[in-house]
């Protein structure tokens, strides 16, 4: 009896304590988690890859590389700060840089190139993409082709060759450069257009001039340019006047003759793409450019002379076979400042071998700066006929100061400058309009 009595009290005891614990707790509500932090914004011009070369000369470097467009928008006038470090990680060498392609389309990349001239030797290199703006255009579509290679007198790399519109459009080119690239794809050099047109036609075909450093061995050209759909161009106002000449020096140097005239109704710039054929083989192209706008019906002679690497390529007894070809690029300019003639001091008129070295001063007398300062040179027979012609830049002349220059001008084999005439001006722009 005590035993079971016992049992029974326990479990009385044990229901009492059922009955009486407290309902369990409602579980806490859960508040929502907060959204994870948004990804950095993916810069829209990124470092695509970059290498470090050394040059032909012991202390020179080079940095070559390609930026990327990774934006959804066009970008133009990307400016990069290019740094070279050694082996502590410290900069030695610094200096701002731009893509060589003016304006990137999204997806596109772009090649920027740097040299540097150092007393220690770098290990390694940083670029930092410091601005671009974003802009409008839409790619147009170019072909090239290399016909010649050559090395020039100061151990360049020259090629001659053609570029071509292949769209259905007109399109303005800004500029056209090559990657040197090795077997293994890496960049080993580059090279720029330095003559060839600003604007082409649907299907038009215009020859260029690429120069490299030096030469590179054997490598693959990868083409960059910086083509865009423009509008079509206007009947241009500046165009060859009549005939060209082509001459040869005393040395067997080929130089071509000429006069360019603005035949339209406002200011016009422009240059003259200047090629010279044998057959139909490319074998030298030279560009002029204006040295300031010419106004209308304004004239302007010239004269093209040092075609790079021509004497390999040119014999002077196959003077007949040869053919010379100009294309003029003409710019609107919309605000034309008032020309000014200086006056012209001489002070030595040599004649060496087949060139004529013209000495002398341009005096600006006014009480105003004037800019675009340029002393032109003709040089004519006594029966008028243009054998020579040239300019050289003085820039800004400040009022009342004098500027000294040097006119260096190719002459015929055989001709006697004594039997010459020879029109010299200096022409300017008044500053500040």
């Amino acid at each position: 009896m005590t035993r079971w009595f016992k049992f029974a009290s326990l479990a009385l005891l044990c229901a009492a304590c059922q009955a009486t614990a407290p309902a369990p707790s409602p579980l806490p509500s859960l508040s929502p988690s907060p959204p994870p932090p948004s990804p950095t914004p993916v810069p829209a011009v990124q470092l695509s890859s970059y290498r470090l070369l050394a040059g032909p000369n012991p202390s020179e470097w080079r940095l070559i590389g390609l930026v990327e467009n990774r934006g959804a928008a066009v970008v133009s006038d990307i400016e990069l700060q290019v740094m070279l470090r050694n082996a502590n990680r410290q900069v030695i060498a610094e200096a701002p840089e731009r893509v060589s392609i003016s304006n990137l389309m999204p997806g596109e990349s772009g090649p920027f190139f740097a040299t540097f001239e150092l007393d220690e030797d770098p290990t390694d290199a940083a670029v930092e993409v410091l601005q671009f703006n974003t802009t409008q255009g839409q790619r147009g579509a170019l072909e090239t082709e290399f016909q010649e290679f050559f090395l020039t007198g100061s151990g360049e790399l020259g090629i001659l060759g053609f570029v071509s519109n292949t769209d259905t459009e007109n399109i303005s080119l800004d500029s056209l450069v090559f990657l040197g690239l090795g077997s293994d794809g890496s960049e080993k050099s580059f090279a720029r257009m330095l003559f060839g047109p600003e604007n082409l036609e649907p299907g038009e075909k215009i020859p260029i001039l690429v120069v490299a450093p030096e030469n590179p061995g054997t490598v693959r050209w990868k083409l960059y340019h910086d083509s865009l759909i423009a509008e079509e161009r206007t009947s241009a106002s500046l165009e060859v006047l009549g005939e060209i000449t082509l001459r040869v020096t005393a040395q067997g140097a080929p130089f071509v003759v000429g006069t360019v005239v603005n035949s339209g109704e406002s200011a016009m710039a422009g240059a003259v793409l200047v090629a010279m054929y044998e057959q139909n083989r490319l074998i030298g192209l030279w560009e002029i450019e204006t040295p300031r706008p010419l106004e209308p019906g304004e004239q302007l002679s010239f004269s093209a002379f040092g075609f790079p690497g021509i004497n390999l390529r040119f014999d002077p007894q196959d003077l007949d076979a040869v053919r010379v070809e100009t294309r003029v690029d003409s710019r609107l300019v919309s605000q034309m400042p008032e020309p000014v003639d200086l006056p012209i001091d001489i002070s030595s008129f040599i004649s060496v071998g087949s060139a004529l070295f013209l000495r002398g001063t341009v005096r600006n007398p006014l009480d105003a700066d004037v800019e675009s300062t340029a002393v032109f040179a003709e040089v004519r027979t006594t029966d008028g006929d243009l054998v020579s012609a040239g300019w050289s830049t003085l820039g800004l002349l400040q009022a009342g100061y004098s500027a000294d220059f040097v006119l260096d001008l190719p002459i015929p084999a055989g001709m006697d400058p004594t039997l010459t005439e020879y029109d010299l001006r200096a022409i300017a722009l008044s500053a500040g309009q």
